[in-house]
């Protein structure tokens, strides 16, 4: 067994107070790679899952636990993980992988090819309340071919394979015969990554320690702990104390509170641009937005650049979609804030002013007010600015708008998996590969776990997607996601709302880290403290 370490949070230094003993200046050194130190994480929402197949996208804390076959590196290019290379067939229809030997879980057992044969296995269940199975409906079979060498056949060409598929490798000896949905190993997973799980104490945080049997060496940071705090004003001043030394800052921060050496002496701050959209999700369940032209009121309804002024302090664009790079229609214009056509488009769709000042309509022979309620995360304070604004300006068309926060898990678990709800405040990250849109807007993902929740159902996006996913030619994906992107803007399911620039936190001390355009901190195993700037000091019994 791996020996246990038990770190302990010996001190905390007073490294942003006006007594701090260390000059600041130090930090801006690189200094010699050493072992020890923590980094504490400001979660603005707890986690609702802990188990890869039950998460709707990896990269946080089952990115630290759990290793995939491959990984993307800065530039979104899969690269060697688990598996040390692979070949693809000509028709694209078989991918060949060939694994990496004495990699070990964080329980002392190999990894072979049978635990990728078990994850297939999983994901692809569709008795498991996961949003990814989708990634392997094209998969036909999985064969092992030896221990360490495993073959994947495709029904069809599947493009974003190495990007999408087996990456979290699940341990088949601690998982198989066991109900995934409710598996112990939910509260304590176990995989081949850099860090291994320590504790969950809910509402308070997730901490994870160095594996010290890495196969690819020790980490040099000894222990991360996850804080949660479900409020972002709590969180910038954990930072500014010294109690966190990474968290995400809102635009609001960024722009008063950043500029100040009690900031600027400690921390690294990175603006990160375009890859993730803020947008309103209709629920066509609720007859009040089942007809197109009445959504499409609602986005012309919406003053978006003023938004983006008010609550994002200029610090973001207007969306049109979920794509970005060389998938977006440059044909395809936001729709305009123009309230005396979304009052035209109300009216042809049936909706007329009634003596109480809301809006009415007889849907299935009874009188129906132009009332709902959008759902929100409670930690997400932008969110409900917006909110806010929005209940103004529908106020003034005959729209009575409520707006209801709910803590993260719970909005998840009771309202967006079950479809409650008339429609809510998302965010979604685009992924560098456009066919992740199959799982947001594809109809065969409108089930009960799965990410098409507003149960968005047109034959041609269907087809465009279908086709988007099976053809490597990059000039015939452009043309199919130019003609999604064109679909979905006249059906505005979502009414998109901005693409904001996102600010990280980081503290100065951490060296070695790289970082992708979407602001993931990669190689958690080469970050690293010089010794003579390390915060913590940390203890190691058996």
């Amino acid at each position: 067994m791996c020996q246990k370490l038990l770190a302990v949070l010996a001190i905390a230094a007073l490294l942003l107070s006006g007594c701090g003993k260390i000059d600041p200046k130090i930090y801006s050194q690189d200094g010699p790679v050493a072992d020890g130190d923590t980094l504490v994480e400001a979660l603005s929402a707890e986690p609702a899952h802990l188990m890869p197949p039950l998460i709707a996208a990896s990269g946080g804390i089952d990115g630290l636990v759990f290793n995939g076959l491959t990984r993307l590196n800065e530039n979104y290019d899969p690269v060697p993980c688990l598996a040390e290379k692979w070949t693809v067939s000509k028709d694209g229809r078989v991918i060949t992988y060939y694994l990496r030997k004495g990699v070990r879980f964080q329980d002392g057992v190999e990894f072979t090819a049978a635990d990728v044969l078990f994850t297939y296995q999983v994901y692809s269940d569709p008795k498991v309340n996961g949003p990814r199975g989708s990634y392997y409906e094209e998969i036909k079979n999985v064969e092992i071919l030896d221990p360490y060498t495993v073959r994947v056949n495709y029904k069809k060409p599947y493009p974003p394979a190495l990007g999408q598929t087996f990456d979290c490798i699940l341990p088949k000896h601690l998982l198989e015969g066991q109900d995934i949905n409710k598996s112990d190993f939910d509260r304590h997973p176990v995989g081949t990554g850099p860090y291994k799980f320590v504790e969950w104490k809910s509402a308070q945080q997730i901490v994870l320690e160095a594996y010290p049997d890495y196969w690819e060496g020790k980490p040099h940071i000894q222990k991360i702990v996850m804080k949660i705090i479900p409020d972002q004003a709590t969180i910038f001043l954990d930072i500014l104390k010294g109690g966190a030394d990474w968290g995400w800052l809102s635009p609001e921060q960024y722009v008063k509170g950043t500029n100040t050496p009690q900031f600027k002496d400690y921390y690294n701050l990175y603006k990160i641009t375009g890859l993730d959209f803020t947008y309103i999700a209709w629920n066509p369940k609720n007859p009040i937005f089942k007809d197109k032209k009445v959504r499409q009121a609602m986005t012309m309804a919406i003053d978006r650049q003023t938004i983006i002024q008010n609550v994002l302090y200029g610090q973001g664009t207007i969306s049109t979609g979920p794509l970005h790079t060389w998938a977006v229609n440059p044909g395809v214009k936001p729709w305009p804030y123009d309230p005396a056509k979304a009052k035209e488009y109300l009216k042809e769709a049936g909706w007329e002013l009634g003596p109480d000042g809301i809006l009415h309509k007889t849907i299935a022979g009874k009188d129906t007010p132009f009332k709902f309620t959008i759902v929100i995360s409670h930690s997400w304070v932008s969110a409900e600015r917006v909110g806010t604004i929005m209940q103004q300006e529908l106020k003034q068309l005959g729209i009575q708008m409520d707006l209801q926060r709910y803590e993260w898990g719970t909005l998840m678990s009771q309202y967006l998996e079950l479809r409650k709800f008339d429609a809510y405040m998302g965010r979604s990250f685009m992924d560098p590969d456009p066919s992740d849109n199959y799982q947001m807007f594809h109809s065969s993902q409108m089930g009960e776990y799965q990410e098409n929740r507003v149960s968005y159902s047109n034959p041609q996006a269907d087809r465009l997607l279908e086709e988007g996913r099976e053809t490597f030619d990059m000039k015939k994906r452009q043309k199919i996601y130019w003609k999604f992107h064109s679909i979905l803007n006249d059906d505005q399911p979502f009414t998109f709302l901005y693409i904001p620039n996102n600010f990280l936190a980081f503290h100065k001390r951490f060296k070695g880290y790289q970082m992708n355009p979407n602001g993931v901190i990669l190689h958690p195993e080469q970050w690293y403290v010089p010794a003579d700037q390390q915060k913590y000091s940390v203890k190691a019994s058996e």
